[in-house]
């Protein structure tokens, strides 16, 4: 979509993008018709991790969430802005439940020192983290596949 129509965010408001790749499947959405993607309707499919990256670009505010087996894994903090993230510090509790995301990061900040933005950092320490192998050609170009949410019936 090229974005010279009135009706543009309307239409971005209802559609998502989505698609598998390296054993993930994922789904981008700009708003969802309600709370999002239905976590027990995931679990009935056999889901048994979440990674949930959130993004307000406006406000500089991203947060980060991640469920495995129908439990969060956050050492009690719950959804985390990721702004108080600062190179070479370690974000989470060492030992704790995310430690494994410290020495994600770490590494990234020592195998990457060309990326310069701690979000960008911390989006390659993720990527790595997890094994995350998202289309980045295919969602710049828009060739990814886009679906429109269905109406619910109230």
């Amino acid at each position: 979509m090229d974005g010279g129509t009135f009706d543009y965010w309307d239409i971005v408001r209802r559609t998502c993008c989505f698609g598998q790749a390296g054993g993930w499947a994922f789904l981008m959405y700009h708003e969802t018709p309600g709370r999002g993607p239905d976590v027990e309707a995931l679990a009935r499919l056999g889901v048994t991790e979440t990674v949930h990256l959130n993004a307000v670009p406006a406000k500089g505010i991203y947060t980060f969430d991640y469920t495995r087996d129908g439990r969060r894994i956050d050492d009690g903090w719950g959804v985390l802005e990721l702004i108080w993230y600062d190179r070479g510090r370690a974000p989470y509790f060492r030992g704790g439940q995310r430690d494994f995301l410290n020495q994600a990061i770490r590494r990234a900040e020592l195998d990457h020192p060309e990326l310069a933005g701690e979000f960008e950092l911390y989006f390659h320490a993720l990527e790595d983290a997890f094994d995350l192998q998202l289309p980045r050609q295919d969602i710049q170009q828009g060739t990814v596949r886009a679906a429109q949410w269905a109406r619910r019936n109230s």
